[in-house]
């Protein structure tokens, strides 16, 4: 990868900063004395972060027995590795300047793709589950990060891909100088997040990933894998989308393809996302 992620940076107008509530938390995640009533405080210090948390440790995908009504006790409850996935979800959700379709549309996407991650790995065996669900939350958060920036060239982006129809890959580079693959593993980069991450967000699309040059290369690359697979789960069952591309062959998507899944496989999963999205929608969107 020659790109430069601080030159890439240094061009967005108007970056957004890491949410202060997720910095905060996942320093104290990382201290491994970590203190649980000050993870309590930090949390409940953004109460729209803390109500959509509490919204989604109740969400039947996490399959508590019973209902979480507290920080506290989602706090002691869901494990940390949990925990950081929900406060990440929780803060990027409020990252937005405005909450329109376009918005809703972008974190239908964000979420779909992230559930259905969590779900594939799982299933496959393909990565960790909870790694899987943040590298697919966090698959377009270069578009996030472009609608914050410039929000009418990307309102013109997303109209031109609608009338034109195609991918956002197509057309991005007449409204933004790098694509959103770039732009969201920059950022990624700028907040510290795990190399793992990073390269999982820069090649989510085109699976480049050099196995043999990365730490953890072959994990690295079944992680991205599992990544690409749900993203064109939710474009096939319209999740985040203007409506569902029914006639996208799964099997030829090169998550599948590294996955070496079969047809029965690839069915069975897309089976199980839409069942699962579709019990939980109401409590990860809105």
């Amino acid at each position: 990868m020659t790109t430069d992620f601080k030159t890439v940076v240094s061009t967005i107008k108007d970056l957004p900063p890491m949410p202060a509530v997720a910095v905060k938390v996942l320093e104290l995640l990382n201290d491994p004395n970590v203190n649980y009533q000050k993870l309590g405080e930090a949390i409940s210090s953004d109460p729209a972060v803390s109500a959509r948390m509490l919204k989604v440790a109740n969400s039947a995908f996490y399959s508590m027995k019973r209902q979480i009504k507290t920080l506290d006790h989602a706090i002691a409850i869901v494990g940390e590795r949990t925990l950081r996935s929900l406060v990440l979800a929780a803060s990027l959700e409020g990252m937005n300047k405005t909450y329109g379709l376009l918005e809703k549309m972008l974190w239908e996407d964000s979420m779909g793709c992230a559930i259905g991650s969590r779900i594939l790995a799982r299933k496959f065996s393909s990565a960790d589950p909870e790694e899987a669900f943040l590298a697919g939350l966090f698959r377009r958060l270069g578009l996030i990060v472009m609608n914050f920036s410039d929000p009418d060239a990307y309102r013109s982006l997303a109209e031109t891909v609608y009338a034109e129809g195609g991918s956002i890959a197509e057309y991005e580079g007449q409204f933004f100088p790098y694509a959103h693959t770039v732009v969201g593993a920059a950022v990624l980069d700028k907040w510290k997040f795990a190399r793992f991450f990073v390269m999982s967000t820069l090649h989510y699309e085109d699976l480049k990933i050099a196995v043999d040059e990365e730490e953890n290369g072959e994990a690295l690359l079944q992680l991205t894998a599992t990544v690409n697979l749900s993203g064109q789960v939710c474009r096939k069952l319209g999740i985040g989308q203007r409506e569902p591309d029914e006639e996208l062959d799964l099997m030829q998507c090169p998550g599948a393809q590294v996955l070496g899944l079969s047809k029965e496989d690839v069915q069975s999963a897309l089976e199980e996302v839409d069942e699962v999205f579709t019990a939980n929608r109401d409590f990860f969107i809105g």
